[in-house]
């Protein structure tokens, strides 16, 4: 199931409740009636916005209103985990590797070790140096790693064929990292929120209008039907 369809899974009937609207002051809340199962909550202050709920505490920063930021004139669910993971707050002495946004891409480590496996056992002719190369990345495959500086160290720490090098290898995988879950439902949930909050308020300024006009109607009726 991808992270969008969740989302829009435990969120269907969220609604919203302002609890304080006052220009780059914030605060918004998504919530089920009668239940906080994945509430979340949104607060902005000037440069900053802050999500926090089920799915944890999540702060940004990046211009004075960051409804402008995530927001704009985009479509539904349109989100830009990249650049916005690049906004996050994540603390003094904080690196990738240990930042939320990220989380060890299991599929790719694995996926990559048996492409290369498959690769070296058709070029190579030694019986020894083929049973050696299965058992290495056998023992790789079988260790639980939990990030991606875990699982290079592992690679580089395997015992290889003399004629392999693990930097070979390693160059071959790429980052070895995704987008975790929790962050993608985060950045779906500012997406769709700061929406929400927008279509809120032009329903609220459209209905103002109407009944601005109103006694407007009501004095040409009576004029109409003098």
């Amino acid at each position: 199931m991808s992270s969008l369809i969740r989302f829009i899974r435990d969120v269907s009937s969220h609604q919203l409740s302002v609890i304080r609207d006052d220009g780059l002051y914030r605060h918004l809340r998504f919530s089920r009636p009668s239940t906080n199962a994945y509430y979340f909550d949104i607060v902005t202050w000037p440069g900053y916005l802050t999500v926090t709920g089920d799915m944890g505490t999540w702060t940004f920063s990046r211009i004075a209103d960051m409804f402008d930021f995530f927001g704009g004139a985009r479509e539904s669910f349109y989100i830009n985990p990249g650049y916005w993971s690049e906004k996050f707050e994540s603390g003094a002495g904080g690196s990738r590797y240990d930042s939320p946004c990220f989380e060890f891409d299991e599929g790719a480590f694995e996926k990559s070790l048996n492409d290369w496996l498959s690769a070296y056992l058709e070029g190579c002719e030694d019986e020894h140096d083929r049973e050696m190369a299965k058992d290495a990345v056998s023992e790789l495959l079988s260790n639980g790693y939990r990030n991606a500086w875990m699982a290079g160290q592992a690679v580089d720490d395997a015992y290889f064929p003399n004629d392999v090098s693990s930097w070979d290898i390693l160059d071959g995988m790429g980052s070895l990292q995704k987008h975790s879950h929790h962050y993608l439902w985060i950045c779906y949930a500012i997406a769709w929120g700061i929406e929400r909050y927008n279509n809120q308020k032009l329903v609220a300024r459209g209905m103002d209008t109407f009944l601005s006009f109103l006694p407007v109607h009501a004095a040409i009726r009576e004029v109409q039907n003098a």
